[in-house]
């Protein structure tokens, strides 16, 4: 079960962050130093300051400060498909590989969440992204933009985690819908970079999705913008 742990810290910069690109950009970061983030910077609506979620599966490293820590959380993060699940997905807090039609289940219609009452965040991987749905709040759209592949390789379960933290942290999640949002590694700063580094993968479009009751007149598949 330890293999299924997931650290978060959610950082508010306070430091010049160098924004780099891998030598060879394909979507993923993996091979790479560091650990995997997600940069929130404002644009517009209630933030202020720019953030960084750390999302560390595995013994925790050791990366420079990047600014203010204002929130930390350890938590279990399984995959609904995958082989070697066991029982992870009964005390999940985030799960991973649901279809979109049951994470998009309106509160009152069978879904994942209602099968599993201690999960607080459900993740599925769309052909344009990922679709994420929030115990007590609303569904997720996350598109990728200029060719990022938001639903492949580590990206899913990262967001899932960083939703996770962010609605835990009582952060504002419409502010996630006007920010920019990145998605990379932390790799802290080196004696050849006095300032800390951030490669980036990729930006990913945030969109909240108002669930309704089934039957209502909504639009299509009991969602709303």
């Amino acid at each position: 079960m330890l293999e299924k742990l997931v650290e978060i810290r959610l950082f508010r910069l306070e430091r010049a962050l160098r924004l780099t690109r891998p030598p060879s950009s394909a979507g993923t970061t993996g091979g790479l130093p560091g650990a995997p983030a997600v940069l929130v910077i404002p644009r517009g609506g209630s933030l202020r300051t720019p953030y960084l979620m750390l999302v560390t599966r595995g013994p925790r490293r050791c990366e420079p400060s990047p600014g203010e820590r204002v929130f930390g959380d350890t938590h279990i993060v399984a995959d609904l498909g995958g082989p070697a699940a066991g029982d992870a997905h009964e005390v999940a807090d985030v799960l991973v590989g649901a279809s979109p039609a049951e994470v998009a289940a309106p509160p009152c219609g069978p879904g994942v969440l209602d099968g599993h009452p201690g999960c607080a965040v459900v993740v599925a991987r769309c052909r344009n992204g990922c679709l994420a749905a929030l115990r007590d709040g609303p569904l997720v759209s996350i598109t990728g933009a200029a060719g990022f592949q938001a639903a492949a390789g580590p990206w899913p379960a990262v967001y899932g985690s960083f939703l996770y933290g962010w609605w835990a942290a009582r952060m504002p999640l419409e502010s996630l819908a006007t920010a920019t949002v990145i998605a990379g590694r932390y790799t802290g700063r080196t004696e050849e970079r006095l300032a800390s580094s951030f490669e980036v993968a990729g930006r990913g479009r945030i969109r909240l999705v108002r669930r309704v009751p089934s039957g209502a007149e909504s639009g299509a598949e009991g969602m709303s913008a």
